[in-house]
């Protein structure tokens, strides 16, 4: 094996490592060794220089992320413009609305939640900031696709697939572009209870100088969010959030 073989093998190795204790953190290192199926020699060396590079934490003898991956996180949050500028907007949306919004955008073919702001009303779902998720199961995901070049959305799709998580989620590709048409045609995305049984969400692209740069979306439970509640203003008010973000957008 090359020295390149070698070193990339290592980066994909600290890749699971991380993601399996994010996932089922925090685990001893037999845990990880059988789960991982490397030798035991080989998961201590790497959760020892891990853990002496901060970004894992060992407590009663179980490893942990540690905090230090936080400020990796949040410093490349922030260098998003479009989550600098977009809190004070989701944060009146969600006041006027009493929903839950989110800001999202896309990356390497998936919906990252940015941030989110809860209104009177408002009902926490799964998400949570840092979140990725599939974008064609979002209102947020689906107004982002909408607006990609065709061939983009379809190695999107080629790489992620089209997981149904519940049983309303688009799951062929038929159905997909259908409704990114669909998108297109209104101006805005509808997740009807895809995502999460029982929640509806309103989603629509923030679209600076011809590039998608990320969307918002109003999330609440079904019998909240009808189609008529939409039509009574919930449409009008994401339109103006959308509308008042790409203006300061295009001013930064």
């Amino acid at each position: 094996m090359t020295d390149d073989a070698v070193k990339l093998q290592s980066i994909q190795r600290v890749s699971e490592i991380i993601e399996l204790l994010q996932e089922e953190g925090p685990l001893g290192a037999t845990e990880i060794t059988e789960t991982l199926d490397v030798p035991t020699s080989t998961a201590h060396d790497y959760l020892s220089s891990l853990y002496d590079l901060e970004y894992l934490v060992k407590t009663e003898g179980k490893y942990d992320l540690g905090l230090r991956l936080l400020d990796h996180g949040i410093a490349s949050r922030d260098r998003h413009a479009i989550a600098e500028i977009g809190k004070q907007t989701i944060t009146q949306l969600a006041n006027e609305t009493g929903e839950a919004t989110w800001l999202v955008t896309e990356e390497h073919g998936r919906a990252v939640y940015l941030d989110y702001a809860l209104g009177e009303h408002a009902v926490q779902t799964h998400a949570r900031i840092g979140t990725r998720s599939y974008l064609h199961q979002l209102a947020s995901g689906k107004s982002i696709l909408a607006y990609l070049p065709e061939e983009r959305v379809e190695e999107i799709v080629d790489r992620h697939g089209l997981e149904q998580r519940t049983p309303h989620t688009i799951d062929s590709r038929e159905a997909l572009f259908a409704e990114l048409e669909a998108t297109r045609e209104r101006g805005y995305a509808v997740n009807d209870q895809e995502a999460v049984e029982g929640a509806r969400a309103i989603g629509k692209a923030i679209i600076v100088g011809g590039d998608v740069v990320g969307a918002i979306s109003i999330v609440g439970p079904a019998n909240r969010m009808t189609d008529q509640q939409l039509a009574d203003g919930i449409v009008d008010q994401i339109r103006g959030a959308a509308n008042e973000l790409e203006l300061k957008l295009s001013q930064a």
